[in-house]
């Protein structure tokens, strides 16, 4: 259940053997990222259609999102280690995390099947973690949910690389139908499109959506930066898990 895990979070940090600071930084992340996901609550609720009673398979999707959402949060601080006095996260293997949390939370996704690529070395701070991960947890629920209406299996590769001018670039592709016609991202205004634009502006990073002759690819770059950066092929020393 999704939300045993921010719990378990919030008892881990609680608990372990960390000096004060760090507990009581622990505790006042936790605390900001679970009132991210309450204002993505909120905001949710606050744009239901104005119906006397939802279909129930509208109910269950929504809860199926959320609870993407709230799982991804657990996730990262499951996976939140301390070096030289300063939290951080393995990207990549956050990444992984985030599939294996839609996968587990959306109906049908057992039928997908997740590759990946990714540049092994990259850290971040749990901030920008966390504005990754939901943004890529969006898009994945998008393309669970679009890419094959037939529903057939299809496939989704997530990757990570870095580009030439030291951006990290980070793709999400399916092998679906791709965008419908006339439709544009950049501009919808679709509650999981409006957060994604906005998690992408946080960032400082740019957001691009391209359509080839099969699928859908979801691009986001994110700028150079002290939080997030390159770690040396063997972890660049100690470092300890929360």
């Amino acid at each position: 259940m999704p939300l045993r895990l921010v719990a378990e979070a919030a008892e881990e940090a609680n608990t372990a053997a960390l000096p004060d600071a760090a507990a009581v930084e622990a505790d006042h992340r936790i605390a900001n990222n679970l009132s991210i996901i309450a204002a993505l609550i909120r905001s949710q609720a606050a744009n239901l259609p104005e119906e006397p009673m939802l279909p129930r398979a509208d109910v269950r999707a929504l809860l199926q999102e959320t609870s993407v959402r709230i799982d991804s949060v657990g996730r990262l601080h499951r996976l939140l280690m301390h070096r030289d006095g300063h939290a951080i996260v393995d990207l990549p293997a956050y990444l992984r995390e985030i599939a294996d949390a839609a996968m587990c939370s959306l109906a049908g996704a057992e039928r997908t099947e997740f590759s990946f690529d990714l540049n092994p070395h990259y850290i971040t701070s749990p901030k920008q973690g966390v504005a990754i991960g939901l943004l890529v947890g969006e898009a994945i629920t998008n393309a669970l949910k679009y890419a094959h209406p037939a529903g057939v299996a299809g496939k989704i590769q997530i990757s990570s690389r870095e580009s030439p001018d030291g951006r990290l670039a980070i793709e999400i592709a399916d092998d679906g139908v791709g965008l419908p016609e006339g439709f544009d991202p950049t501009v919808s205004s679709g509650k999981g499109l409006r957060l994604m634009r906005a998690l992408a502006e946080q960032l400082g990073g740019r957001l691009d959506f391209e359509q080839g002759l099969i699928g859908l690819s979801v691009r986001l770059e994110v700028p150079p930066s002290a939080s997030l950066s390159r770690a040396p092929p063997d972890g660049g020393g100690s470092a300890q898990a929360e």
